[in-house]
């Protein structure tokens, strides 16, 4: 089961990595965000982790993200994992139809 929910990234985090005490390397990275809800108020603010095939690809902006539910690797607790991210254009972004001449 999937759910989508709008939100606005504010900042990227630079990614970080290291080795952990298993000696497995990792890369994470995350982001500043703000929940919107569905008349675009703020509805919450945090931080969001960037799924690994996502790190160094997202820029600050509004989107529709796409979660789904999977248990942790190590915690084996429930958690939403972010699939998608979707860009919602911008006022500066989107096309303007031409204007009609007579």
């Amino acid at each position: 089961m999937q759910h989508s929910s709008i939100v606005q990234i504010l900042k990227v985090n630079d990614s970080r990595s290291g080795i952990g005490k298993n000696g497995k390397a990792w890369t994470m990275q995350e982001a500043e965000c703000i929940l919107l809800d569905g008349d675009g108020a703020v509805s919450q603010v945090g931080v969001l982790d960037v799924p690994k095939d996502m790190i160094g690809l997202i820029t600050p902006g509004n989107y529709t993200a796409t979660f789904s539910l999977a248990a942790h690797y190590q915690t084996r607790k429930i958690e939403s994992r972010l699939t998608a991210l979707t860009r919602i254009p911008g006022k500066s972004e989107r096309s303007v139809a031409p204007a009609d001449k007579a």
